[in-house]
């Protein structure tokens, strides 16, 4: 996925890492954008203040520059997965796992992992697992890395009905999390330089983009709710779809980016041979191989016409108290990763 933008909520609580009482909580994949954006939410904002007592972050790697820089700022203790056992996650007093599979091919190897752990240490009762949306739809033969999800939810649900891993997985969560706006950042060099968005899908083609930023506030609400059996009543059980607030085609896309910009911005579609050679450029150096093929196969959903829907609105407003961010208030905020660089035709006096 493209490099996040999130805006640090509120001001940053004073206790950084620490405070009175509340859940330990081991949140995956903090190497990555997703991961070290609900982090950063939930670290800055002062609305979580008392809710979180700890929160440690499992890596699946050496984090980037930019997430390495969040770790960093909140003190936040990290630790390898494959360095792990059930031992060290009852020692740290984990109680609730915010699991994100990572963008790597071998993900579903990786969640099975963490999920054992849990799993053997039987007192992680809270289990709120990151899915895709459009997962149901996908074809196994056409979009394998699509429907892996359905297979790591089977996961996920497992054991909320086996006895033998006592309170882990009691009280579950999943959340279906839509196309990335953040992910057509992945085309702001073609923005600038041509005022132009080239994605592989017609004109008429629709799908609804979620942004990052959403998808975090959502989790971070999720993870902090409390219920008698441990999440509130409002999510506990509940398998969440979440896209953006509007389906948009391409054309659409352009016109939204236009009126936040202030300037000319064209839709191109393109052949899925040049949204590869473009995820395959300088452009795609920071996302995994599999995050690529992820990101080609939702497009083929979308071109099947399989992307026709808008989901999760009504529950995150009554979950967050917010609205879902429209694709006009997303390139606003990112208006400097996609404004069209004009040449200059004079010379400074």
């Amino acid at each position: 996925m493209a490099p996040k933008k999130v805006s640090k909520a509120q001001a940053k609580s004073e206790s950084s890492n620490n405070s009175s009482s509340g859940r330990v909580l081991a949140i995956t994949a903090v190497d990555g954008f997703t991961g070290s954006a609900v982090l950063e939410l939930l670290m800055s904002d002062n609305s979580y203040k008392g809710k979180i007592t700890k929160i440690i972050g499992l890596t699946f790697g050496e984090p980037k520059e930019d997430t390495k820089a969040v770790l960093d700022e909140y003190g936040v203790e990290t630790a390898l997965v494959d360095e792990m056992d059930e031992d060290k996650l009852k020692e740290l007093g984990v109680d609730t796992l915010c699991l994100i599979p990572p963008a790597r091919k071998d993900k579903a190897k990786l969640v099975k992992q963490i999920l054992e752990l849990g799993k053997k240490s039987k007192s992680v009762k809270n289990l709120v697992f990151l899915s895709s949306a459009g997962c149901d739809y996908a074809e196994r033969d056409k979009q394998p890395h699509l429907r892996e999800f359905i297979d790591l939810e089977v996961l996920a649900m497992a054991p909320k009905s086996d006895e033998s891993t006592g309170e882990t997985g009691h009280s579950p969560c999943i959340v279906r999390a839509g196309f990335y706006c953040e992910n057509l950042l992945l085309y702001s060099k073609q923005a600038q330089g041509e005022g132009k968005l080239p994605l592989p899908v017609d004109p008429h083609h629709k799908f609804a983009p979620v942004s990052l930023g959403d998808v975090a506030l959502l989790l971070a609400k999720i993870l902090t709710s409390e219920g008698e059996h441990g999440l509130s009543d409002d999510v506990r059980g509940q398998m969440i779809p979440l896209t953006g607030p509007q389906m948009v085609a391409g054309p659409e896309l352009a016109e939204a980016a236009s009126q936040a910009l202030g300037t000319k911005m064209e839709f191109q579609s393109v052949k899925e041979s040049e949204a590869k050679k473009i995820l395959s450029s300088e452009q795609g150096e920071e996302i995994d191989e599999a995050e690529k093929a992820y990101i080609l196969e939702y497009y083929s959903l979308v071109r099947e016409g399989k992307t026709n829907y808008v989901a999760g609105r009504p529950t995150f407003k009554q979950i967050t108290g917010q609205d879902l961010t429209l694709p006009a208030a997303f390139f606003e905020s990112y208006q400097d990763s996609f404004k069209r660089k004009r040449r200059r035709t004079t010379k400074d006096e």
